[in-house]
């Protein structure tokens, strides 16, 4: 006869393996009529924003730009000159797991971007980005916690408390950030904007109540040209907050990852109140949030179950979930010089790009790597614009959680400093790496359960065993082995608890008939 089980489920998500693809694109682009020609190319920097991704048939359709600007210095002595072009991205994705999933958490890094001049009219762009999906599919944890019969079939169980993660929930949300940038009163005002390029990083990412409070920092670095002509840079870090509905009921320890994805961006010169404020920097970010709500829950599982009176069967399976945990933050301090060649009056910009990051090992003896291009852009003793850059290794050995796969999820440059030395500049900067440690829990969960009268194998056995309890062993053990129970041993024996039995001394076993 089969019985009915007690059974607790659990409505969740499952993150599935990560999909990461690296695309290149080319294009050629002529210099807009208005400017003059090209002399010499000093910097070429990109920024990805991306604005979607559909997911169909087992594909994800993923729609961005790289949005480009080029700095040179223009013939004629007519100084240095800057311009805008973008490179679509219409790029797919492809993977079994893409087939059922409800979302996907879309993450965009430009590894590389090179540009060369072909004539003083045209240049030859090359950018290399690499995408990262994440598919989350609908999924159902389910917990046996007992017998609804328990009592009638005479059955024992031993339950086993456990602490499992599961996603409750995924958040999407597209907002808007404006702020604005004061120069400082040492800086001349903005006769010309150059460059700008804007970075987004989370700070801080919790679930409070029923709502989800998002913190991070938009990072802004411009190049411009002053009143008086000559280059000059700024940078700012302007912090930003959302909020995102969260659970309806939080039931336990709750922790959130987030991911922040630029879609789109303007920055301008002058101030909303003042729009001909030379001395303000204007910015609009156009900002996509995906956050994946983690919830600890303590339940209760079947672990061992026995009948005093019927022969049981039990079907067991062991249920795997991917677990999401947070990411794990782990810092090195990099100091590397770049030789410059010519004498440094003035260093303008410094940049980090990282086109490449990975793990070995795990555990204790964790190694976290990243390949690195610092890049400098400087004023040499004649005030001409000049770039040097270094290709640089970074190296931690650290420590990490679990034994799961870890990945490095994101890395991020923190404030640079630069100093000028006698052949060039150096560098020094923390690097952050988040790292992602994906466990795979098993849990073994009692699927079905029958019972069947006992056979006449059990009528002609004594009533009363005398036994030693062996090394290793519980009295659950005992009382399984000889169909009666803990508590009926314990005051055979006269003892209040089961760690007052000792190893080797003879137990009175009362058999149930």
């Amino acid at each position: 006869m089969e019985l009915e089980l007690k059974k607790e489920q659990f409505a969740c998500y499952q993150a599935l393996p990560q999909l990461s693809e690296n695309r290149e694109e080319t294009t050629e682009t002529i210099v807009p009529d208005y400017l003059p020609d090209i002399a010499r190319i000093v910097d070429a920097s990109g920024c990805l924003f991306l604005r979607s991704r559909e997911i169909a048939d087992g594909k994800a359709q993923v729609l961005g730009t790289v949005r480009m600007t080029l700095l040179y210095v223009a013939e004629d002595a007519q100084g240095m000159k800057s311009f805008e072009y973008t490179l679509p991205l219409d790029e797919t994705i492809e993977g079994r797991a893409l087939s059922g999933s409800a979302d996907s958490c879309l993450d965009g890094r430009l590894c590389s971007c090179e540009v060369r001049m072909l004539n003083p009219r045209k240049v030859f762009t090359r950018v290399n980005v690499e995408l990262t999906l994440t598919p989350y599919v609908p999924a159902s944890l389910s917990v046996c916690s007992g017998v609804k019969e328990q009592e009638a079939y005479k059955i024992e169980t031993l339950c086993e408390k456990k602490d499992i993660g599961i996603i409750r929930a995924i958040r999407e949300k597209d907002f808007t950030f404006s702020d604005e940038v004061l120069l400082s009163g040492t800086k001349e005002p903005i006769q010309e904007l150059l460059r700008t390029k804007c970075a987004l990083r989370v700070t801080d990412c919790k679930s409070i109540g029923n709502k989800i409070v998002l913190k991070g920092v938009a990072r802004l670095d411009a190049i411009y040209l002053d009143e008086s002509g000559n280059l000059a840079s700024m940078s700012s870090e302007l912090p930003f907050s959302q909020i995102l509905d969260g659970l309806a009921e939080e039931e336990g320890e709750t922790t959130v990852r987030a991911s922040l994805r630029l879609t789109g961006a303007e920055i301008h010169v002058g101030s909303e109140s003042e729009p001909d404020n030379n001395r303000a920097i204007s910015l609009r970010l156009y900002i996509s949030a995906f956050t994946a709500v983690r919830e600890v829950k303590s339940v209760c599982c079947v672990a061992d179950l026995y009948s005093t009176a019927y022969d049981l069967t039990a079907k067991t399976e062991t249920v795997e979930l991917c677990d999401s945990a947070a990411l794990v933050l782990r810092e090195q301090l990099v100091r590397e010089k770049i030789e410059t060649g010519a004498e440094v009056q003035t260093v303008l910009a410094t940049d980090v790009i990282f086109s490449s990051a990975g793990v070995s090992g795990g555990g204790e003896s964790a190694s976290l790597r990243a390949t690195a291009n610092l890049r400098v852009l400087y004023l040499d003793e004649n005030a001409v614009p000049l770039l040097s850059e270094r290709r640089s290794e970074v190296l931690l050995e650290t420590d990490l959680p679990g034994s799961g796969q870890a990945r490095v999820q994101d890395m991020y440059a923190g404030e640079i400093a630069a100093s000028v030395g006698a052949d060039g500049v150096e560098l020094r900067f923390p690097v952050t790496f988040a790292v992602s440690v994906a466990e795979t829990p098993r849990y073994p969960c009692l699927q079905s359960l029958e019972a069947e009268e006992c056979g006449k194998k059990d009528e002609n056995v004594p009533s009363l065993v005398l036994r030693a309890m062996k090394q290793g062993e519980r009295l659950w053990d005992i009382a399984k082995l000889y169909r009666t129970t803990v508590e009926a041993i314990l005051a055979a024996n006269e003892l209040k608890e089961e760690s007052a039995a000792v190893i080797g001394k003879l137990l009175l076993i009362p058999r149930r008939r």
